[in-house]
């Protein structure tokens, strides 16, 4: 177990670098980082956090003012798409007064 705990302060002290350097790169603004972990790498993440909620899914953390998300991997709903509508053709001004002069005439 010692192993493990060794291995999580090695990659918060990672994620600590990291976050530096996004900090450097737009200090005025605020950061947050997203990992997609599969269920193995999450449980190990959550294992290791036992004084903050934590929900099913997802755990966020805090460090140096950047938030910090870990994700189970498909297990947000990812949004559809936009399925774009057909181009409708362009009516030439000859195909215009076609229509218009070819349109039934109401009594």
């Amino acid at each position: 177990m010692a192993e493990d705990k060794n291995d999580f302060n090695s990659i918060l002290e990672n994620l600590a670098l990291v976050i530096d350097g996004a900090q450097k790169v737009f200090p005025s603004s605020k950061s947050v980082l997203i990992y997609e972990l599969n269920q193995q790498t999450f449980n190990f993440v959550k294992s290791n956090f036992k004084n903050i909620k934590i929900d099913e899914t997802q755990i966020k953390i805090d460090i140096s003012g950047t938030e910090i998300i870990f994700i189970l991997e498909n297990s947000y709903k990812k949004e559809e798409e936009p399925v774009a509508k057909p181009v409708e053709e362009k009516k030439t001004l000859g195909k215009r007064l076609k229509n218009l002069f070819t349109s039934k005439k109401s009594s």
